[in-house]
């Protein structure tokens, strides 16, 4: 009996195909169908369908006057977005370090990426006994039971939060875990008065978290840095320690990114039990 065939994993042609059109039209700037098609090597009529696929999808446009095809903005703001993080990461960087080392508990550094809660950059604990937790950079988590998740949610705009509301579930993972749209609202508004999130075995049990706001240079949240650990070493008492340090970092970190308000870092008020 003969072996099954086994699939090339080769290139995806149309995906190839458009990224050469990019390119192509990054480089030159404008080009007319002929042009362009003699650039990648495709009869036009096939180019054309690339082209409209492109412009109705808003990366491209096409001159009614000349007929010629150009790249719009929405090609820079992906790329923009993608740069935006990555230069977070790495200008958030030594404060996760220093935040770790002054507490030796894993520590996050998070974004809102739509509906989905992702992981930038993660510390783990230098302790010997700590917590597998469901995080990793790369990975995404649900935002109303993290603490993350929740000061991202806090200081979203309206529109976007009534987004996540119509689409959130409250999937229980916890006895804690939130579990419906008016509690959640109640966290929320009180997040905002204090100026950062407690996850309280929310999402994990036996893990708990504090987070605070990342805020670029007109104040607006744009990541969230937290502390986390297993609850018999984040104890009520040593919890009331956190929001100071987690704060401070994050206040540090808005700081470089251009923000300037006064009394941001250092400012959150410490408080026993749930905090949101």
């Amino acid at each position: 009996m003969s072996a099954r065939r086994r699939p090339e994993q080769g290139p995806v042609q149309a995906a190839v195909r458009t990224l050469e059109i990019l390119e192509a039209l990054a480089s030159a700037g404008e080009l007319g169908l002929t042009e362009l098609a003699g650039r990648v090597g495709v009869h036009k009529s096939t180019l054309f369908r690339f082209m409209r696929t492109l412009c109705d999808r808003g990366y491209a446009c096409r001159d009614p006057d000349t007929e010629r095809f150009s790249l719009t903005l929405k090609v820079f703001e992906l790329g923009s977005t993608v740069y935006a993080r990555v230069d977070l990461v790495k200008l958030a960087s030594p404060f996760l370090v220093r935040l770790s080392a002054a507490t030796r508990e894993t520590v996050h550094l998070a974004i809102l990426d739509g509906a989905r809660l992702v992981y930038l950059s993660k510390i783990e604990s230098t302790h010997s006994l700590r917590v597998a937790m469901q995080s990793g950079v790369g990975l995404t988590a649900p935002a109303y039971c993290t603490g993350v998740g929740k000061v991202l949610l806090a200081f979203a705009e309206a529109g976007a939060l009534d987004a996540y509301l119509r689409t959130c579930d409250f999937a229980r993972y916890t006895e804690h875990t939130i579990a419906n749209r008016s509690t959640l609202l109640t966290e929320l508004q009180g997040i905002r008065n204090r100026g950062w999130a407690l996850d309280d075995e929310e999402h994990e049990v036996g893990v708990r978290c504090v987070a605070a706001p990342v805020r670029d240079g007109k104040g607006s949240v744009v990541a969230a840095l937290s502390i986390s650990g297993p609850t018999i070493r984040l104890t009520r008492e040593r919890i009331d320690t956190m929001p100071t340090l987690v704060c401070e970092a994050a206040g540090e970190i808005s700081r470089l990114m251009g923000w300037a308000a006064a009394g941001q870092g250092g400012t959150a008020r410490q408080a026993r039990g749930r905090g949101g």
